[in-house]
């Protein structure tokens, strides 16, 4: 019961935090050809807008079917240019999106419970990939 009432005041937070800051955001589009996790949200295969509402605030917006995650991820800087794009962890065939990169700045998304049970049932079953989808 605590951790939905937390969960649920996390989400009312992100969505005051994406009407606020929605005029300084920066954001980028892809086409991602499969269904996918984000946290522990299903989303389907389709374009995507991406918005980076703050350091800390991913928002993903799938175009086709309207459904909306906002995510709290760990900003994080590369020494080295890293392509404009999205970065999915691959278990057997269950996609689960690990990265967001813009050039030497990215953004890491926590890693779920549903993750962490894929990954050890992969370790079992010949491990995992990593699967790249650019960004425009």
């Amino acid at each position: 019961m605590k951790r939905n009432l937390f969960w649920g005041l996390t989400a009312l937070v992100l969505a005051l935090t994406v009407n606020v800051a929605s005029a300084q955001s920066k954001s980028a589009a892809a086409d991602v050809p499969f269904a996918f996790t984000i946290n522990e949200s299903s989303m389907a295969a389709g374009h995507y807008t991406i918005t980076e509402v703050s350091d800390r605030v991913l928002q993903l917006r799938n175009d086709d079917t309207n459904k909306t995650v906002s995510v709290i991820a760990q900003h994080e800087e590369s020494v080295k240019e890293q392509k404009i794009q999205l970065v999915f962890h691959k278990y057997g065939d269950r996609y689960t999106l690990a990265e967001v990169w813009d050039g030497a700045s990215g953004s890491q998304l926590p890693s779920s419970k549903l993750e962490q049970e894929r990954r050890a049932a992969s370790k079992n079953a010949g491990g995992s990939s990593e699967v790249v989808v650019t960004l425009r």
